[in-house]
């Protein structure tokens, strides 16, 4: 039998734990007429910060498969303007999973701040993630990777020449053949920097949730601070 990863790991362990404290808390809830659950305890500070970045990485998925399909024919919607918005997306995608990375990192130091290790493993995880994320992104001395998404809007050569050539060929049909050709160049190399980032994350999650792992449980079990509010 293969043993699990970091990754698949971490998300097991969760998916046996979380039930076992909500479900009394919903039933609590319920009678009491309350609408909502306190999730500001540390049960639910690791599970809600595994979920956002499990969301993060769902979504950098999904803009894959929108990266490799052509839009939809609505108008207003180009083969440029939709390629670029989706490659945006990306890069921004990727700096909220950079930094939910490295809060769920801090948060679960303070959690477990009185176990003395704790402090030396996050440690060395924040570099490993900031280090792994800035030059995951793409490809180039100056590109995306070191971007910061939201000081400046990026545009590579690629980008460029698609959004100039789908321009001229609305008013010059002589164009619509360069369009074509620099759309499918822009796509194919998108489509590939995000299939390879993406597996490269996957070997991040598992560095990232194996250390994360080795700090909330013993003998495979999640185990709260004593203190734990």
């Amino acid at each position: 039998m293969t043993k699990d990863k970091g990754f698949e790991k971490f998300e097991k362990l969760l998916a046996e734990f979380i039930p076992k404290c909500i479900e009394p808390r919903m039933k609590k809830m319920e009678e009491e007429g309350e609408l909502f659950i306190n999730q500001t305890t540390t049960d639910f500070v690791i599970f809600n910060g595994y979920s956002e970045i499990r969301n993060a990485y769902d979504t950098l998925n999904l803009i894959e498969k929108f990266l490799s399909a052509n839009p939809p024919s609505i108008d207003g919607i180009d083969y440029s303007n939709y390629l670029i918005y989706h490659i945006h997306n990306y890069l921004n995608e990727m700096y909220i999973l950079k930094e939910r990375l490295k809060s769920y990192a801090t948060q679960i130091s303070r959690k477990y701040k009185k176990d003395i290790n704790v402090k030396s493993l996050i440690e060395l995880l924040i570099p490993i993630i900031t280090n792994t994320l800035s030059g995951i992104v793409a490809e180039g001395k100056a590109g995306a990777r070191n971007l910061h998404v939201h000081h400046e809007r990026f545009m590579d050569e690629e980008m460029k020449w698609l959004s100039s050539t789908t321009f001229l060929a609305k008013h010059d049909k002589e164009f619509e053949i360069y369009a074509q050709k620099a759309y499918y160049t822009t796509q194919n190399k998108w489509v590939n920097i995000v299939q390879n980032n993406n597996l490269e994350l996957i070997k991040l999650f598992d560095v990232y949730f194996d250390t994360i792992y080795s700090i909330i449980t013993v003998d495979n079990d999640i185990v709260l601070p004593k203190d734990s509010r």
